[in-house]
């Protein structure tokens, strides 16, 4: 079944926008069809079309079940402000991969300045990646200041830091009993020396991802992708 992003009402979906527009333009879907509605609370709405309209469509609820594809962890990936393509890449595949929450932050070798006001074309991104792996709920975006993003790491039961040149070797099979786990990967140019220093402060897991110098787009995502197996997520 089509998967649609709507608003759940008592016993009833409503699909509007553009969500709606595809259903109904696109792909065709006509009364009696069946689909399944989420709203991000967690659950998936199986529902029956009762009125595919111009501007919304209503459908039945025929079952609520809890949505298989729910991350069994809590992941959260720090990534300093990277260029734009390359940043809506690492929020797709967050998403894909079962983060729970990104924070995204600015530190001294940032070569781009947060985009606020990006948060609408992020939520975007983040309901689309949500449809292609199925998940009935809503990675979420902080923008924190480095010093911020500093103490809400620091709070975390897990603290992997992707410490090129000076990372040392992990045992990854240690996520699999832990339930909450931050990721910090760093820009293009990484982190200045002050800035790694308070990193270390915190006594993160320093991570070594091999000799090859890698990309912080490919750095994040073979991250969280290894922590999503190794942790069972």
């Amino acid at each position: 079944m089509k998967r649609f992003f709507g608003e759940i009402r008592e016993n009833q979906a409503v699909i509007g926008g553009e969500e709606n527009s595809h259903l109904r333009n696109v792909l065709r879907i006509k009364d009696g069809e069946n689909i399944v509605v989420f709203n991000g609370d967690g659950n998936d709405y199986v529902c029956q079309i009762e009125n595919v309209g111009k501007i919304q469509t209503i459908a039945k609820i025929v079952k609520k079940q809890k949505n298989k594809a729910l991350p069994k962890k809590q992941i959260t990936l720090y990534l300093s402000a990277i260029k734009r393509d390359n940043l809506e890449l690492v929020i797709q595949k967050a998403v894909e991969l079962g983060c729970k929450k990104m924070v995204i932050f600015e530190a001294e070798r940032s070569t781009m300045k947060i985009q606020k006001e990006k948060e609408s074309r992020f939520e975007k991104i983040i309901l689309s990646a949500c449809k292609q792996c199925e998940r009935a709920d809503f990675m979420k975006i902080d923008f924190l200041s480095f010093d911020e993003m500093l103490v809400d790491f620091s709070k975390k039961e897990t603290k992997l830091f992707a410490n090129e040149r000076q990372g040392e070797n992990f045992d990854f099979t240690k996520l699999k009993v832990a339930k909450e786990i931050g990721i910090l990967v760093g820009c293009e140019g990484g982190f200045s020396p002050k800035e790694k220093a308070k990193i270390l402060k915190i006594n993160p897991e320093s991570i070594s991802l091999g000799e090859r110098i890698l990309r912080a787009e490919t750095a994040a995502i073979l991250l969280v992708g290894m922590v999503d197996v190794l942790s069972e997520n």
